[in-house]
């Protein structure tokens, strides 16, 4: 008889207040004995944006290492799944709570990243997490193309007077500005179009449509992210990993001053998140968020 293996998880919905908003994620709390494609089957069955794994640390200034997996592959890092993981490592202990903040370090395949956790009622409430400084893209020459790929107007972009541009913080985002928020409820991607489009250029990156009007006018920005990979899930309902790049760009373009930021993404989806970006004038990003648990179980493996 083969004697399964158990995997412990913990589901937390990131980058909200409340249960049942925000991005779900999966937190495997200790995965050693997976291999990597053991991993990215437990991602394809949970099915969520990404889950995390949690390892013991390659570094010694990281409290854990932490592996994460979309439904297609290994991401050298992620935005909600470092916000979730934090948040789960501080609520069971792990990354002990010293005061007010807490600042430790998670090993991502990107390297060692800073992680502060603010404490309320002893118990982890808010986590930052920060991320490299932005690389920008030259901007786009043509706009055309990339709006009829998003199912967009041209005018719709071009009205706005800022530019179409790839930006990094470790994961390559197309920020694409929009004029309102008909046209951002309006956009109807055609991966297959966008592809194309990206053929000659030397990133491969998802699509972070943005625009200025938002549902809460206590909010910075509204935004949709598109994924250009054959992903089962196109959309995703909080990117951290495009926040900060979002912030970067509202920066250095001067549509916003250095200062906080509150993105609000998933109201499509019906998965309302709030995503917070502090960009410094010297360029430092941090984004954060809330999580909550919503459950836990664990996955048999053969």
């Amino acid at each position: 008889m083969t004697t399964q293996r158990t995997y412990r998880y913990v589901h937390v919905d990131v980058f909200t207040p409340k249960p049942f908003g925000g991005n779900q994620l999966a937190v495997f709390t200790d995965a050693r004995g997976l291999s990597g494609e053991d991993m990215l089957t437990l991602a394809r069955e949970m099915n969520f944006a990404e889950s995390a794994f949690v390892l013991p640390p390659e570094m010694p200034e990281a409290v854990k290492r932490v592996r994460i997996f979309n439904t297609v592959n290994e991401m050298p890092f992620a935005g909600h799944p470092t916000v979730g993981a934090t948040f789960v490592l501080a609520s069971e202990g792990v990354i002990p709570l010293t005061g007010v903040e807490t600042t430790a370090h998670l090993q991502l395949n990107i390297g060692l990243t800073p992680v502060h956790v603010t404490a309320k009622n002893n118990q982890p409430d808010f986590v930052w997490m920060e991320q490299r400084p932005a690389d920008f893209g030259e901007p786009w020459a043509e706009i055309a193309g990339v709006a009829a790929a998003l199912g967009v107007e041209a005018e719709d972009v071009a009205a706005t007077g800022w530019p179409v541009q790839v930006v990094s913080t470790g994961v390559p985002y197309l920020i694409v500005p929009l004029r309102s928020l008909a046209a951002i409820r309006g956009a109807q991607p055609d991966r297959a179009a966008l592809r194309r489009i990206m053929a000659h250029s030397p990133y491969e990156p998802s699509v972070y449509l943005f625009t200025r009007e938002t549902d809460d006018p206590a909010h910075t920005v509204h935004a949709r992210m598109f994924s250009l990979h054959p992903l089962d899930l196109p959309e995703d309902a909080a990117t951290g990993s495009a926040a900060g790049p979002l912030g970067a760009y509202l920066a250095l373009n001067k549509i916003l001053p250095p200062r906080p930021l509150v993105i609000e993404q998933g109201y499509e989806m019906q998965r309302p998140s709030l995503i917070h970006v502090a960009v410094t004038a010297a360029g430092a990003i941090r984004v954060g968020g809330q999580t909550v648990k919503v459950g836990e179980g664990v996955m048999l493996l053969p």
